[in-house]
């Protein structure tokens, strides 16, 4: 098994790996961390999974937490205001921390679980054979390497050498203009418990707050004359430059640790799997900064794909599992992309709002309800996927959500790597027993109504949970066909003891 790029993604599906039993080889073409900021929200949802991969507590210590998004005039005075409270998650906060931090804490997770990055080692070609995939490694000081491979997890970036090989492009569009991104020291009276974007008729300036009371700043749109500055010079002076043009005085630029223009995208491949190699977030999909979801979506993607490869590895699994990361996936980016775009729109939409002084109608406390869980990664669904099933017995009618391909909201609580079945009232004993053995090693059976609200159940039901956290198949009433009918499903994708 080897992972290109020691990025977050890569990491983390290392790191996933590792927690189901699988070895992976992790290779990065950098010969030592970088200490940039770039991406630095880690959303409500990212911080369940980061829960169970048990690095939460590290992150937690490490972050800012941002319970608010908001807007601000010229004046600093606030203008809007959108809280992640209510949203439907033990973490109703986006932790905020530079990108560099994160993938110390990742590294140091995976060095605990007895793997390591190999660094100074680039991939520079990938080629598919019938039995596994032959990979072109070349180190640092020149000498080549030519490594065989069951699978390749492509986690190497936009430019990636795995999505190359399979004749993939990233296709969409990019954002007219260019942005610039830095970590910043600033003097202002801005709250550090939330984002603040700051709009002018000039532009806008977009900051949250960072550890050690510093910012991340997004700076748009630059002028050509900017653009020609920042290529050469990306100082105090430089940065703070650009930000005043758009803000005013008001926000002063007094340290600027890095800086980079950069241009924004929407791009999403058409496949993000393919004889034996798999594509993981830049590789194959890039959104716009605004939604600050970018990251997460490549975490995301590594803990779709672990439990199924391991799975797989194991010989516990039928083909169909395995297919069923690009499915999934590929709808779920889809929705990360038409999430990002819609805030970008709004960033856009504040600009312009300040340019004409015409504000639009404010959102309805629904709108912004659904808005909030859809930036914290919270209403993700495969409800379409082929690894989705549901039983309703004669006489009962549509059962609450969450549903099946929904989101277990109560995932952190389960233990372990398998998938729990948990029982909601009364159950056929018999055949809970049958399945229980049918299934062993890979199915934990456990009493589900100390927690009913999660499953919105109060009477006879089955819920299965997959090793993820969504909901894999729903019986009600949990009786002997409802019992038969879940067993069906566990026997479509996986292979009994």
């Amino acid at each position: 098994m080897l992972v290109v790029g020691a990025g977050p993604s890569g990491l983390f599906s290392a790191v996933e790996l590792a927690r189901h039993g699988v070895r992976s080889r992790l290779v990065e073409r950098a010969v030592r961390p970088h200490r940039q900021a770039r991406a630095t929200a880690l959303q409500p949802a990212t911080l369940e999974i980061l829960s169970q991969a048990e690095v939460l507590d590290k992150i937690l210590a490490a972050s800012e937490h941002l319970g608010f998004a908001r807007v601000f005039d010229l004046n600093l005075r606030p203008l809007a205001e959108m809280a992640f409270a209510g949203s439907g998650c033990q973490w109703e906060y986006q932790c905020s921390l530079p990108q560099w931090h994160t993938e110390r804490i990742l590294t140091e997770r995976l060095l605990a679980l007895g793997g390591g990055v190999e660094r100074g080692l680039a991939a520079v070609s990938v080629e598919p054979r019938d039995d596994g995939v032959l990979v072109t490694l070349k180190r640092a000081d020149g000498t080549v390497e030519r490594s065989e491979a069951s699978w390749v997890i492509g986690a190497g970036g936009a430019h990636s050498v795995t999505r190359a090989s399979m004749a993939e492009e990233l296709a969409g569009q990019t954002y007219p203009g260019t942005a610039l991104a830095a970590d910043v020291r600033v003097s202002c009276g801005l709250p550090r418990d939330g984002s603040a974007l700051i709009a002018g008729a000039e532009g806008y300036v977009m900051l949250a707050p960072l550890p050690d009371k510093r910012w991340v700043a997004f700076v748009g749109d630059l002028d050509q004359r900017e653009v020609d500055l920042l290529a050469h010079d990306r100082s105090v002076g430089a940065v703070a430059e650009c930000v005043e043009r758009r803000v005013g005085p008001g926000l002063q630029v007094v340290d600027v640790a890095w800086a980079a223009p950069f241009r924004m995208h929407r791009r999403l491949v058409a496949r993000l799997a393919g004889d034996r190699r798999f594509l993981l977030g830049d590789a194959g999909h890039l959104s716009s900064p605004f939604g600050g979801e970018g990251l997460n979506s490549g975490l995301h993607d590594a803990h779709n794909l672990a439990w199924k490869l391991a799975l797989d590895l194991r010989g516990r699994s039928h083909p169909g599992l395995l297919a069923s990361f690009e499915s999934e996936r590929l709808e779920a980016n889809r929705h990360v992309l038409e999430v990002s775009e819609r805030l970008h729109q709004l960033a856009h939409d504040a600009v312009e709002s300040a340019r004409t002084g015409v504000r639009p109608p404010p959102p309805t406390p629904a709108q912004v309800a659904a808005l909030v869980r859809s930036r914290s990664m919270l209403d993700v669904s495969y409800a379409d996927s082929s690894l989705v099933g549901e039983y309703v017995g004669p006489g009962h009618g549509a059962a609450p959500l969450p549903g099946p391909g929904d989101r277990y909201p109560g995932r952190t609580a389960l233990a372990g790597t398998n998938h729990h079945l948990l029982l909601f009232g009364g159950a056929d004993d018999a055949g809970v027993t049958r399945l229980r053995e049918r299934w062993r090693g890979l199915v934990d059976v456990a009493d589900g109504t100390t927690e009913p609200e999660h499953a919105g159940l109060d009477s006879s039901a089955a819920v299965l949970v997959r090793p993820d956290g969504y909901i894999g198949f729903r019986a009600v009433p949990a009786d002997a066909a409802g019992i038969e009918a879940l067993d069906a499903h566990l026997a479509s994708y996986l292979v009994p003891a």
